[in-house]
């Protein structure tokens, strides 16, 4: 049975410039790759058909951004991975781990469009806190939940 998780991402600094989060996120989705520090939580429970919802954390913005399917567990980055990983923290990172499918939404999905119906945020007075690490693990009805948000504003 698959599992659910949410990946974060921040904004990242190459060489003194910001390099915005979501610039980070369609770089990750481009090259279908998520950098990882071995040592974050959950990384190991990470299996090939999780499915996964990116969110960004921006100082402009923040939300669900889009969507991916993992293509197996976690593993050492490789050389080629590394080419491709921009700015900190994520160059620091020794693993990854590899979508079978990922794509990025034009829009972002505001928490406001699912804190009142997502499990994991009802009843939070400030909900963008749940979003501080890398990885956050969720039910199948809070991945529902972030679709049919975004499904409402493709319309």
């Amino acid at each position: 049975m698959a599992g659910y998780w949410i990946f974060i991402v921040k904004d990242h600094v190459h060489m003194g410039k910001l390099i915005p989060a979501r610039e980070v996120l369609a770089n990750r989705v481009r090259n279908k790759f998520w950098s990882l520090n071995p040592r974050t939580p959950n990384v190991r429970r990470l299996e090939r058909g999780d499915k996964v919802l990116f969110y960004i954390t921006e100082a402009s913005a923040k939300g669900f951004m889009g969507k991916g399917v993992l293509a197996g567990r976690a593993h050492p980055i490789t050389d080629e991975q590394r080419f491709h990983v921009i700015g900190m923290p994520s160059i620091a990172f020794d693993y990854s781990v590899d979508f079978e499918e990922a794509e990025m939404w034009s829009e972002i999905v505001s928490l406001d469009l699912v804190k009142d119906k997502m499990p994991l945020l009802i009843g939070r007075r400030n909900p963008a806190q749940v979003f501080r690490g890398a990885i956050r693990r969720i039910t199948e009805k809070d991945y529902q939940v972030v679709l049919e948000a975004r499904r409402n504003l493709a319309r």
